[in-house]
């Protein structure tokens, strides 16, 4: 789905009579993800008049009805949906529970100081027509918030003193894990952080329960998932949400837990399914 990769070139490079595309996220984050797909399997199909017109994408990307209507009415003749309940009628079932937390005292502090130090300036910034919208600045002040919420570890950056510090969703995860692992369960977690990652991991080390770990630096990620897999005594496998969350299988889990949600929720779906897939055997939670 990104042009500017080998990947997408090679696949253009190769000489065939027809292409089929087959893929479980068509669209992830742009349009344009989209349209690199048609691209390859029916080159010519969005010319500079449609889905390359920059008003058009911002339209769709909008959630401009018209425009996405016209989208489908393209596509819709070269697209065969399945969906996976279709498909797989012996799957187990799939449980959803949201939980809720309060902030601990430490992150309120935290957060409120943020919001009113950091955000207040931005707020300046905003209130002048003549400077630039400080996207960067907004964007990082919401993943400092969303750290915050997180671990007061994580968002000061010192992951080995998290002990040290208080925290609300700390509190609640470990006792979902907690509760889990006492009922013969394996689990699965998610983090957008890799930091996050690493103070699960620090916690599950020094209880002596038995992990495995996967981010975007991992090495030999088949020996990891095997591990999860086939040995008895690995009871969580724990995960950024970007690496661990496609291309591999994680049945052997039946929790799957999101430490904190990814602002596309089609990726947590997406996620959810590495564990929620064929050789299933349990109600996934």
């Amino acid at each position: 789905k990104n042009k500017e990769t080998l990947s997408f070139q090679a696949a253009v490079g190769i000489n065939a009579r027809m292409k089929i595309g087959i893929t479980g996220t068509p669209v992830q984050n742009r349009v344009s993800d989209l349209k690199a797909l048609f691209d390859l399997v029916l080159p010519g199909l969005f010319d500079r008049g449609s889905i390359e017109d920059e008003q058009f994408l911002n339209l769709l990307e909008q959630g401009n009805t018209i425009e996405a209507q016209r989208l489908k009415k393209m596509i819709s003749p070269f697209i065969m949906r399945r969906l996976k309940e279709t498909v797989l009628k012996e799957l187990p079932e799939k449980i959803e529970d949201i939980r809720s937390c309060m902030l601990s005292d430490e992150q309120r502090l935290i957060y409120n100081t943020a919001v009113k130090e950091r955000g207040g300036l931005i707020i300046e910034q905003l209130k002048n027509s003549e400077s630039p919208i400080p996207y960067m600045h907004i964007f990082a002040l919401l993943s400092f918030l969303k750290q915050v919420c997180d671990h007061p570890a994580l968002a000061a950056g010192r992951l080995e003193e998290y002990e040290s510090h208080s925290s609300g969703k700390w509190d609640l995860f470990t006792e979902i894990l907690d509760e889990s692992l006492e009922s013969g369960q394996k689990v699965v977690v998610f983090s957008q952080f890799v930091g996050m990652v690493e103070i699960i991991g620090r916690y599950l080390q020094e209880r002596g329960i038995g992990y495995v770990s996967l981010t975007g630096s991992s090495k030999k990620r088949e020996k990891i998932i095997q591990k999860f897999a086939e040995d008895n005594e690995c009871r969580v496998f724990v995960g950024s949400l970007m690496a661990g969350g496609v291309g591999i299988d994680l049945v052997a889990g039946s929790v799957v837990i999101y430490y904190d949600r990814w602002w596309n929720f089609a990726r947590e779906d997406q996620a959810t399914d590495r564990v929620h897939r064929i050789g299933q055997k349990s109600v996934v939670q």
